[in-house]
């Protein structure tokens, strides 16, 4: 045991060792420098300055774009669902092995994991034009990947037994996922559709900035048209529908677990 502690010990230290000298190595091209630090903060507090008071000029078409942003974040989770659940079960080895079906649908979940929804969303606008639909797909596809990842690791770590139960019962395979699966993975996939859906409300929002509709495309365009007191009040829009989805979220995903 000492010696094990040791080793912890010399790990730890060698981790946030490499963690500093990247830190010194890197500050040149970060352009990082105390001096410029605090002029950069000092700048922003003072052009802060012109966002006060926010503007209610604009509130009806502000909350219409914001409600069009909790609709694109819904559906791009609901329709993850549908993706997500038959990529998990097919990506699981205790379901159907590790053969040619297990390594395509891990491939295709680490394609559509890797692929931020900013980039996925500038592909749908190109391809589709403006509106909800380019950013609606940019989420489901990115969320599917995700949550089938993590749906599919809870997969492999189910109780083995309660699922030989049902297999030996002569019950069809498909049987065995729905009633020796299913139920053991069933909160926590539903814990995290409830947690990429308050992650999408935001992402959403930076979406609208490609043009994916929403909020975010009325934040850029009040900051390129130099309305700052407008701007602000799409970011306090932003931050109290983040806060509110949040705790309602965090409520919800606690009754499930």
């Amino acid at each position: 045991m000492p010696g094990e502690l040791q080793r912890r010990k010399r790990a730890t230290l060698l981790l946030y060792g490499g963690i500093a000298l990247g830190l010194v190595l890197t500050a040149g091209y970060a352009e990082i420098s105390p001096g410029r630090l605090l002029h950069s903060v000092g700048q922003g507090l003072a052009f802060s300055g012109r966002f006060w008071p926010p503007s209610v000029e604009f509130l009806p078409q502000f909350l219409r774009a914001l409600l069009e942003t909790v609709i694109m974040a819904f559906w791009g989770s609901f329709l993850a669902t549908f993706l997500a659940v038959p990529l998990a079960f097919l990506g699981s080895h205790n379901v159907v092995g590790t053969g040619p079906l297990y390594y395509l649908s891990r491939g295709i979940m680490d394609v559509l994991r890797g692929l931020p929804e900013l980039v996925l969303a500038l592909v749908f606008v190109a391809a589709i034009g403006l509106g909800p639909l380019p950013g609606i797909l940019a989420l489901a596809l990115h969320t599917a990947g995700v949550v089938g990842k993590l749906l599919s690791e809870a997969i492999e770590t189910v109780d083995p037994s309660q699922v030989e139960a049902v297999r030996a019962t002569g019950a069809h395979p498909f049987l065995v996922v729905v009633y020796g699966i299913w139920p053991q993975v069933a909160p926590l996939f539903s814990s995290v559709t409830l947690y990429h859906f308050e992650v999408n409300v935001r992402s959403a929002t930076v979406l609208g900035l490609v043009g994916a509709g929403g909020i975010g495309f009325e934040l850029l365009n009040t900051v390129r048209s130099f309305r700052f007191q407008d701007a602000a009040t799409v970011i306090v829009l932003i931050l109290m529908a983040v806060f509110v989805i949040d705790k309602v979220s965090a409520r919800l995903r606690k009754a499930l677990l």
